[in-house]
């Protein structure tokens, strides 16, 4: 009993000890030239009429022309055809083990084709779907081939956003001279355990080389970027999707400093990109 007790003991010093060394040298640990611009609604696979159309460029250039300065797009990367494909759904296998990605089109719908239409001053957070199932050596090729097409479009390197929850391999990334999303799911505010959740967290994002972290908000009324949340991580950049689209909500969220991203509704096509932090509208 006394062992048990001294461990439970020793867990709950350490725990807060590592809190304590973290909250202090956090400042020193956050990137500067994280999105930071008024417009903080970002459109999420675009502006859409049918699920179908969801990641097309159809949509995608759509919510470019309707004012929204950045998208969230969902691709895999294909070692195979050295191809980033645009899709949400996981691809199918067939019996000799090949890759069948949804179609846009009636075609594949790459990186590099949306980048060689909209490329243009525009932002993008690139959720990458299969980030933690590729090997090493398909890892160092994707990150070849990423340099590769964006390196064709002045700035564009510096407004992509890589979007996975493999801490270790979006450290590859961002030692590549990408910014990368750390993205988690904290627990919801009615957790005895939210603080200790959101606080681990925390500590890998300290730990690792990533640019920002990137959440769901939850729901209205049991958030998951509750008030303790958004505590625990100050001072952090956040990208933060799934949020209501509740107008008083989002007014509230777009003047905080350290949310730099939103991303309204969950599989909704919605425009709210007029709501913004930008000083016309205060």
């Amino acid at each position: 009993m006394k062992k048990f007790l001294f461990v439970i003991v020793f867990f709950v010093l350490f725990y807060n000890l590592l809190i304590l060394y973290v909250d202090n040298n956090l400042i020193n640990r956050i990137p500067s030239k994280t999105y930071s611009n008024c417009n903080k609604v970002w459109s999420s696979r675009g502006l859409y009429k049918t699920h179908s159309n969801q990641n097309s460029c159809e949509s995608l250039s759509r919510a470019f022309e309707k004012g929204f300065y950045g998208v969230e797009v969902d691709f895999y990367y294909d070692d195979t055809l050295n191809k980033f494909i645009i899709s949400h759904a996981k691809p199918k296998r067939d019996k000799e083990g090949h890759l069948h990605y949804a179609l846009k089109d009636g075609k594949l719908f790459t990186l590099e084709e949306l980048f060689s239409i909209t490329a243009e001053q525009h932002y993008f957070w690139l959720d990458y779907k299969n980030l933690d199932r590729l090997s090493n050596s398909e890892t160092q090729n994707a990150i070849k081939r990423l340099n590769i097409i964006t390196k064709e479009h002045i700035g564009l390197k510096e407004r992509i956003y890589l979007e996975g929850s493999t801490p270790n391999n979006l450290e590859l990334y961002t030692n590549a001279g990408f910014k990368t999303l750390f993205a988690f799911q904290p627990l919801k505010s009615d957790s005895p355990f939210s603080s200790i959740s959101s606080n681990i967290y925390k500590i890998t994002y300290y730990f690792y080389n990533i640019t920002a972290v990137a959440l769901p908000y939850g729901p209205l009324e049991n958030p998951k970027y509750s008030h303790l949340t958004q505590k625990n991580l100050q001072g952090i950049p956040i990208f933060l999707f799934h949020v209501p689209d509740n107008e008083v909500l989002l007014r509230e969220l777009v003047k905080l400093k350290d949310i730099r991203v939103m991303l309204v509704g969950r599989d909704q096509s919605i425009n709210r990109s007029n709501i913004t932090n930008c000083s016309k509208e205060n």
